[in-house]
Parts: structure tokens; sequence; C-alpha cells
């Protein structure tokens, strides 16, 4: 059933707000007209939503398209399809997921609510309505399940076998206080998921294989692990030597460092050149103030406590 909507513009800004208010109560008040003398219900819109961005926003008339019978969010969809296409390759060794490639070995960020039940020890870890505040679990890709033919393989039906692993949170309190914040622990656990909760692509190392350049830089999406985990148990040991971590089959950061072997020379270390600059300091910004310790700190290239005294001067 055809629905006729009526576009109106108004004007945005401080200025506006009390005009705006007052043509509110207006529609308010004749929407409750209409409705007791039983007529139909009048449709309009008059701004847009922006959910990523929280807040509403003026209407874009120029590419909305009335009157051509196509508009900007047809054509979105239309590029979110073919961005997002999913393919199998033919040995089922990888796939293509929201424009990332993922193979066999590989490690995957997976969405902490697909463990968000679970009981750890003695403690029983229950997701609520701050799961979104969890770090992603940290999964190695075992092996891909595709559904059988003639089903055209997608997201939503593809399956994954991947292996848990676990972080010091995942154990306790103590372990999540004391442990470094890129450590993970092996298991034995493994589990099925579809493709839809990969969240991307990470790296977990043995702590010996990880960059030891002089400058304190964590690097992005990689993690070291040196213990075995038994969730059953409860216990915690050092990782067997017949237990190997694959690198992955991705080419990129991780060819350097295996070339590397986590040794690290000034001026001969692409990826630390490209990662961090020599003696920088590692900070947290916590939004505090106007930001002109953070500024000075990104414009400094000095070392020791100069950047701080520069930016608190």
């Amino acid at each position: 059933m055809p629905v006729v909507v009526d576009i109106r513009l108004r004007p945005w800004g401080h200025q506006h707000r009390k005009m705006n208010a007052n043509a509110d109560k207006v529609d308010k008040a004749r929407a409750e007209e209409r409705k007791n003398k039983g007529l139909e219900t009048e449709v309009y819109c008059k701004s847009l939503y922006w959910p990523e961005r929280g807040a509403f926003f003026s209407l874009p008339i120029n590419c909305m398209g009335l009157g051509s019978g196509t508009c900007s969010s047809c054509n979105t969809v239309k590029d979110h399809n073919e961005k997002y296409n999913f393919t199998v390759n033919s040995s089922k060794t990888s796939f293509v997921y929201k424009e990332t490639e993922y193979s066999v070995h590989d490690y995957i960020y997976v969405s902490p609510h697909r463990f968000a039940t679970e009981r750890v020890g003695h403690e029983t870890f229950k997701g609520g309505r701050n799961v979104g505040l969890k770090a992603f679990a940290i999964c190695q890709l075992l092996e891909i399940v595709v559904p059988k033919a003639p089903k055209q393989p997608d997201n939503s039906s593809t399956e994954v076998k991947v292996r848990r692993f676990y972080r010091p949170e995942d154990i306790s309190d103590v372990k999540a206080y004391c442990s470094d914040i890129r450590e993970v622990y092996y298991s034995e656990v493994t589990h099925t998921l579809l493709v839809e909760a990969i969240e991307g692509r990470c790296e977990v190392r043995k702590k010996s294989d990880l960059p030891s350049c002089d400058a304190p830089t964590i690097y992005e999406h990689m993690f070291f692990c040196e213990c075995l985990y038994d969730p059953h148990k409860g216990s915690l040991k050092q990782l067997p030597p017949n237990i190997k971590l694959r690198f992955s089959a991705a080419k990129g950061a991780s060819d350097s460092l295996r070339k590397n072997k986590g040794k690290c020379i000034k001026g001969e270390n692409d990826l630390g050149a490209e990662k961090s600059k020599e003696n920088c300091l590692a900070t947290l910004d916590i939004f505090a103030g106007c930001g002109g310790l953070s500024e000075g700190l990104q414009q400094s290239e000095l070392t020791g406590r100069a950047p701080l005294e520069a930016a608190n001067s």
C-alpha cells in the first residue's frame, strides 16, 4: 500500500529552537485532532537520523531522489552488498568476508557475546547489557564448514571451527590485574561458529617472536602466548614444546616479524620504523582538559621528560 510522505524542511541552529518547538506543538495538536475525527494519519519527514553518530541532521534533499524513483540509499545498499560479498575458495581453506581474507590457521577476533555465559574455574561470567564493553575473544581458525550443494555458501550459513584462546580476565581478576595486556592462553577448547561472529584478524606469537625494540610500543592486534589453560581443571601451565603457534598465511606485517625473529636493530626494521618513532613515549589519552598535553606529546620528538615539560609549560 503506497504511503504519501510529506517532506518538511526546517531551519537548523540554536536561534531556531523556539520556532521549531512551537511548530512541533502544532503538529502534535493537529495529529491528535485528526485521530479524534478518525481521519488517516499524516506521515511526514523533517530530519535525517544518523545512528552511527547518534544525532539528527538536516535532510539531504539533493540526494534523496525525489521524483526520480532512485535515491542515494539504494546506491549505498548496492555498494554495501558488493563490498561485503562473501566468497569461499574451491579448496575450502580460505574465504573473503568484509573485504578481508581469512585462511585456516589464522587468528581471529570473535564477538564476546558468543562466549557470554560460561563457567571458568569457580566463577560464572554472564553476558548482560555491558557485554559491548568486553574485549573480543581471540580464536584460531581450524576448519571451514560450508553448506552442502546446491546451496550457495554465504556468511549466514557457512560455519568455522575455531580454537579458543583465553584472556587473563577470563580466568580471574587477579590474572587480569597482573598480566600483560597482550597475553593470551592456549586451550584445547573448540567451538563451531557462524562466519558472522568474526570481527577481524589478529596475530598470536610466542613472546620471543615479538619485536623487541627499545621503544615501549604495543603493536596493534598482536598477542603472545606462553601458557596452556585447562578451563575444566582451572590449571595453567607452561606451553608444551610440541604445540607450535603457526604464522598466519596472509602476507604483510607477519612476514617482517618472521624474517626478523623478534630482533630489532634501529634503522634496519621497516616495521619498527613505520609503527613507532625512536624513543617515543607510551601514553594514554583520557580526554581531560582541552587536549594541550596530547597535542604537545604528538608534536614533540624529544625524549625523556622533555615532552611533558613542554606540554605542561
